[in-house]
């Protein structure tokens, strides 16, 4: 429901033309409301918050200025009043993003805990796959809307997402989004850490900050595999880095791909960077003729670099999204 239809409703409900379901949503919208509301409001607050609020009625309905006292002194407004200054004070908050999405609706959302001391399968309507870890929370429709697929997350879960290009999958961790169409991440979003963490497995994740802003000016990045992002709280940074342990995501077509004899460094890299989807940068051209003989099939991708760095004298460090090989080369 967006807020011209809002306004509408109220209008109706405030002239007594409301339907019984209309009258029930209204109802049970403003039980949901003071019961998830927990930011409490000032004296000051409530009062601008209550100005701001008969301005936008008074426009949306046509109530002329010098006679809104009369329409205060009706109980239901004053009821409506109350419970929309709880509504503006909570709008903005996460839990609200994911009610909204489904407001057009009669289904409710649901929220799941993982009690348990294992990781939860959770299969989502869409056929998308949540792993929830325990001490993990994940709120989402019963059913999705038209647009996007959205779900709330507190705690850390894995999410395989079915594809469906017309409808992004969008979840929703503290004051950071995660945006998909179809792919595989986890995220780590625990109340009291001081960061929210999104590692890529597979696909392409856009993850910004939610902010009330145009999308050219917003607060993100773009991810793919093997790379995540660190979002610092308190300072609000999104810090782009790789996951602690790159997997393969392209498989050789046959393991002598990883075997390599008199292999030109160059080469070597581009294979690696193939299969693992991470940029690979050699700083000085003391290794342009530098060769690796080996076989790197079934290592993980540190110890493979461990190997082929001991082997033309170099060593590497990880810059971001980006390994760097520096030293002083083949001689």
């Amino acid at each position: 429901m967006n807020q011209f239809e809002f306004d509408q409703l109220l209008e109706k409900y405030l002239n007594g033309e409301c339907t019984p379901e209309e009258i029930a949503f209204v109802e049970q919208w403003s039980e949901n409301m003071l019961s998830i509301a927990s930011a409490p409001l000032s004296a000051s607050e409530q009062q601008n918050l209550e100005k701001q609020l008969w301005e936008r009625i008074q426009q949306s309905i046509g109530i002329k200025p010098f006679k809104w006292k009369i329409w205060a002194m009706a109980a239901t407004v004053l009821i409506c009043v109350g419970l929309a200054l709880k509504w503006y004070a909570w709008q903005d908050s996460p839990e609200q993003l994911i009610r909204q999405s489904i407001a057009t609706s009669n289904w409710g959302v649901i929220d799941l805990t993982n009690h348990s001391s294992t990781v939860q399968k959770v299969t989502l309507e869409d056929g998308s796959v949540v792993q929830l870890n325990p001490n993990s929370t994940i709120s989402y429709p019963e059913h999705f809307g038209q647009k996007t697929r959205t779900v709330y997350l507190k705690g850390e879960a894995f999410f395989n997402i079915k594809r469906n290009p017309a409808k992004p999958f969008v979840v929703h961790t503290g004051d950071l989004v995660t945006e998909v169409l179809g792919t595989s991440f986890t995220i780590k979003s625990y109340e009291n850490s001081k960061s929210i963490e999104v590692l890529v497995r597979t696909g392409k994740v856009s993850v910004y900050e939610r902010k009330n802003v145009e999308k050219q000016k917003r607060n993100g990045v773009i991810l793919t595999p093997n790379q995540k992002v660190v979002f610092v709280k308190d300072s609000r940074k999104i810090i782009p880095s790789l996951v602690e342990e790159p997997v393969v995501i392209v498989p050789p077509v046959q393991l002598t791909q990883f075997i390599f004899e008199e292999t030109p460094l160059a080469q070597v890299l581009q294979h690696l960077k193939q299969a693992y989807m991470i940029d690979f940068e050699v700083e000085s051209d003391a290794f342009e003729n530098c060769v690796f003989t080996g076989d790197l099939n079934e290592l993980p991708l540190h110890t493979q670099l461990d190997l082929v760095c001991k082997a033309v004298n170099a060593n590497y460090e990880q810059r971001g999204t980006v390994i760097f090989l520096y030293g002083t080369g083949c001689k």
